[in-house]
């Protein structure tokens, strides 16, 4: 019968273990197991002739032929799996149990993906169930039923024990015994180190260490104690054990060790976004923005080899059939490094500096461009091209048909003939007033940073990378700063502006380093680069 069938998406470390497991212990027969693996076919077959089982052709022989389907990808691979078991029929009466052991994606996201015809069971195993002693916490979706928790438990039961935790609490599962693991080897590392430094011979103070870890956790397994009383217990007053316990003490290893687990568990909560910016590998028209400070350095010189890098990558992603219009600023900042001798900033002044920086920053990207086949053409507009109707269809149908015909439109705001009333005001507006009109499917702004970040980095050196903003609030907006560098008038405060512009119209957004390695790329790829902003239920953001 096809519900007593186990098949296995994904023949990684992981999969090979539970394979292992539900054999020996007789969950089901080896005949009984299905696996497939979309690279390494080598693997699926090493699997195969290890464990006698039958590898699938592809997800739909899986799909038929299978009860429970067990997710066992890395998680930057979940949304596509899922995109597809969506969309294959269950032909097979019945409703199929999906166990997920991809780290940091959440019941919510399987849920909503694959719908009531499955039901979800998260777990999160941690490395020991290689050898058949792992932890795994295990979580249920809204449909689990008695049986189906029961079948989750023999199954992960089988490459040790099992726990049921609320969702909520995962993130500091993950942090114990998810990432615990590494702490003790990390610590064993340290004491085999010391030892060494302290004369031994460094095999010989690695294996002391390693069999010192293994014989702890053995006793730790077989008693009863609790372990604050195992502690006392093996601990002599005024011994030598006792000697290095206060020195732990006095360093305060309980707070050392609770701080690494609020950033394990961070981390956690942070990684259970980045399912969502699957949706970036789906977008077929991309708006990037490129900021003065990417584009020009201090003294207004065009950073040539960062331009020509976001080149290759726009090229790329046109190559991979992608519609690219690049918003590009830094035509003020070229002027004023070819104009030498100018007065304060006026109005007036900057408008001949921006007609000055436009010829050279187009001829640069003119340049640049040709070297891959490409064809570009500029467009400079004003306000009155997105409040006008007339206008505006015109520029959509023009950008529309220019990137229809393979042509890179390039545009920025028309400093020349602008004045205060019409004016955009910068160019993170502009490219999100662009995303708008042409209904793009992503937006990406490259700056000078990685991101938003929790405070300013500049000044505070523990402010934090921000991944993902669900919602643009009072709290989000807290954490930007306006611009200090003279390149440029924007900043991360215009970034969210735009950002909520762009959001609040269906296009996700994401903030990225233009200097980053294959920053377009990447975020293209739905890699996690740069801060995500997720299209849609976000809050108003006023701008003064």
């Amino acid at each position: 019968m096809f519900e007593n069938n186990i098949g296995f998406i994904g023949a990684g470390n992981m999969a090979s273990s539970l394979i292992r497991g539900v054999i020996s212990v007789g969950v089901v027969g080896r005949e009984q197991i299905m696996a497939m693996n979309k690279n390494n076919r080598e693997r699926l077959e090493a699997l195969v002739h290890e464990h006698g089982i039958r590898a699938a052709r592809e997800l739909r022989e899986i799909v038929e032929q299978c009860g429970t389907l067990v997710l066992a990808v890395k998680p930057d691979q979940v949304p596509e799996v899922l995109e597809n078991l969506s969309r294959i029929p269950l032909e097979t009466p019945g409703r199929r149990l999906l166990i997920s052991v991809a780290a940091g994606v959440p019941l919510s996201y399987l849920e909503s993906a694959l719908g009531s015809r499955y039901s979800v069971v998260r777990s999160m195993p941690n490395i020991p169930s290689q050898v058949a002693e792992g932890v795994t916490a295990l979580c249920a979706g809204q449909v689990v039923g008695t049986s189906e928790r029961l079948l989750a438990e023999r199954i992960l039961g089988a490459v040790g024990k099992v726990f049921w935790v609320d969702e909520d609490q995962l993130d500091v599962v993950t942090a114990l015994s998810g990432s615990g693991p590494a702490y003790f080897f990390r610590f064993a590392e340290d004491m085999a180190a010391a030892g060494a430094k302290m004369g031994l011979d460094p095999e010989l103070a690695e294996q002391l260490a390693r069999q010192t870890l293994s014989g702890a956790g053995h006793l730790l397994k077989g008693t009863d104690l609790s372990l604050r009383e195992l502690v006392r217990k093996v601990t002599s007053p005024r011994g030598t054990t006792a000697a290095a316990l206060e020195v732990f003490q006095g360093k305060r290893l309980d707070l050392v060790v609770e701080e690494a687990m609020a950033h394990a568990a961070a981390r956690s909560r942070e990684m259970a976004q980045t399912p969502g910016r699957h949706v970036l590998t789906k977008a077929q028209r991309v708006v990037v923005k490129v900021g003065s400070s990417t584009v020009a350095d201090a003294s207004g010189q065009l950073n040539e080899e960062v331009l020509k890098e976001l080149v290759r990558q726009m090229a790329g992603l046109r190559a991979a059939g992608r519609e690219v219009i690049l918003v590009s600023s830094g035509a003020v900042a070229a002027g004023r490094g070819r104009v030498r001798g100018h007065r304060t900033e006026s109005v007036t002044e900057r408008q001949v500096l921006s007609a000055v920086g436009q010829a050279i920053l187009m001829q640069t990207y003119e340049s640049l461009f040709a070297q891959h086949g490409i064809t570009v053409a500029q467009v400079l507009l004003t306000k009155d091209d997105f409040t006008s109707p007339k206008r505006s269809e015109i520029c959509r149908n023009t950008l529309s048909e220019l990137c229809g015909r393979g042509i890179v439109p390039i545009i920025n705001e028309n400093d020349a003939v602008s004045f205060d009333e019409i004016k955009l005001g910068d160019n993170d507006t502009l490219s999100a007033r662009v995303a708008v009109l042409v209904s793009a499917g992503a937006l990406i702004m490259l700056t000078d940073t990685d991101g938003l970040f929790s405070a300013d980095p500049r000044r505070d050196p523990a402010a934090t990378l921000v991944r993902t903003v669900e919602r643009i609030g009072p709290e989000v907006s807290a954490m930007a700063s306006p611009s200090a560098d003279l390149r440029g008038t924007g900043g991360m405060v215009t970034k969210l502006w735009a950002a909520n512009l762009a959001t609040d119209n269906g296009i996700p957004t994401v903030i990225a380093n233009g200097s980053s390695v294959d920053v377009l790329l990447s975020v293209a790829a739905g890699k996690e680069i740069g801060t995500f902003f997720p299209a849609n239920g976000k809050e108003h953001l006023a701008k003064d």
